[in-house]
């Protein structure tokens, strides 16, 4: 048997510990009297051993003569600080280290990730419109001054029209579409002017799909929403760098800010990660399979679904930035049926897939897309696929499919 703990010499807290029994005030400070006069041992109500990270709710902490330790949560507590090295780890590699920051939303991310930056021209296109709706934000704070949206262009063309200061802004694999930008070869041509930034949306294909840092882009940002947490009760953001000092700025600016994540969703984050490649993994051979078999009805006659299908999105249809920046084509892929009405009645005829927004989550999400974002096709369908067996998720699609094209 472990020996009893040593008790300190009595101090003037002993006279409060008989009359502490049974009061309020026992209830705010036995614990702590108890550790002061040794009646439990100092790692009695430590979590370093806890096997599961525990979650830390406390919003202030007591000041140590050091200096050093929490001292606000808005500044930094356990749970989080815990949960941003390990996201961290993910995204580096032990040459080249990455440094994350995280924050209440994936757009609370953006925001801090602009204003950071304050860029006078953000080159975008396509992709999240909660993207351009932080950016419409900031130029109106600006006064115009600053964050111009410039319309990105391709690999080959943008070079003469980069300026000093000007921030590329990637979002790969693009929502909806899933279409794959080469984030080296941009990265390649930014650098051939002084002061030019890329930023990587990886919200598509998180770690181990893809880790933009290694291909040189300067900063990541994360909806952790989305696979980061993948179960749909976690809100966040996150940005990933390269450099430890930057990533202290960022979270300084945070401070300032006031865009700090509340304790229960990076403790549901930090979770997370732990089967974060089992769970990415999945999704993304799944997807890849019901990407690849809806594509064969649109040039197989004999295909079950040959005439009800007028396109399909994945990067698994597109091998090669595969080959160079993806390991799997993620999760989502986007679905246009012949028709619009085909389209928006797709997902209330589904069982398997819940007609919601959002994606990266265990379960199967699909919707009609243009009913949040008016530049979207009419046709096409987001869907983010979960860890249900792909049998099941092909024949609820084939029926439900048929059904909508009126060939059931």
């Amino acid at each position: 048997m472990a020996a009893p703990p040593q008790k300190k010499a009595k101090t003037s807290a002993d006279a409060l510990g008989p009359t502490l029994r049974g009061t309020a005030t026992g209830a705010v400070h036995g614990d702590a009297l108890a550790l002061d006069e040794g009646d439990v041992p100092a790692w009695a109500f430590s979590s370093l051993q806890d096997v599961a990270p525990p979650l830390s709710v406390s919003t202030t902490f007591t000041n140590q003569e050091s200096g050093e330790g929490h001292v606000y949560s808005r500044i930094t507590c356990p749970t989080r600080s815990r949960c941003e090295l390990l996201l961290g780890t993910l995204e580096g590699t032990e040459e080249q280290p990455a440094h994350c920051v995280l924050y209440s939303s994936g757009l609370a991310a953006a925001f801090a990730l602009f204003s950071h930056f304050l860029p006078k021209r953000v080159f975008i296109s396509g992709g999240y419109h909660g993207t351009h709706q932080v950016l419409a934000q900031l130029q109106k704070i600006s006064d115009g001054a600053r964050f111009k949206k410039e319309t990105l262009q391709s690999v080959t063309e943008i070079g003469g029209s980069l300026q000093s200061g000007d921030l590329i802004w990637l979002e790969t694999p693009l929502n909806p579409t899933c279409q794959v930008a080469d984030i080296k070869a941009y990265v390649a041509v930014a650098k051939t002017v002084p002061g030019v930034r890329v930023v990587v949306d990886g919200t598509f294909a998180p770690p181990p799909l893809q880790r933009p840092l290694l291909l040189g882009a300067d900063a990541v940002m994360h909806a952790t929403t989305k696979a980061l947490a993948g179960h749909s009760d976690a809100l966040g953001g996150a940005l990933c760098v390269r450099c430890a000092a930057e990533a202290q700025q960022l979270r300084q600016d945070r401070m300032a800010l006031g865009s700090t994540p509340g304790s229960l969703e990076v403790w549901l984050l930090m979770r997370s990660l732990r089967t974060l490649h089992l769970r990415v993994e999945r999704q993304s051979e799944t997807a890849t399979r019901l990407a690849q078999w809806l594509q064969r009805a649109t040039d197989d006659s004999s295909h079950v679904l040959s005439g009800c299908i007028h396109a399909v999105h994945h990067p698994s249809l597109t091998l090669e930035p595969l080959a160079t920046q993806m390991r799997g084509g993620g999760g989502c892929l986007a679905l246009e049926l012949s028709s619009e009405e085909a389209a928006k009645a797709l997902p209330e005829e589904l069982r398997l897939f819940r007609a919601a927004t959002s994606l990266g989550g265990v379960e199967s999400l699909i919707e009609w897309r243009r009913k949040w974002d008016s530049t979207i096709s009419p046709l096409l369908l987001r869907i983010s696929i979960g860890l249900e067996d792909f049998e099941h998720l092909r024949a609820d699609l084939e029926r439900g499919v048929l059904r909508v094209s009126g060939k059931e």
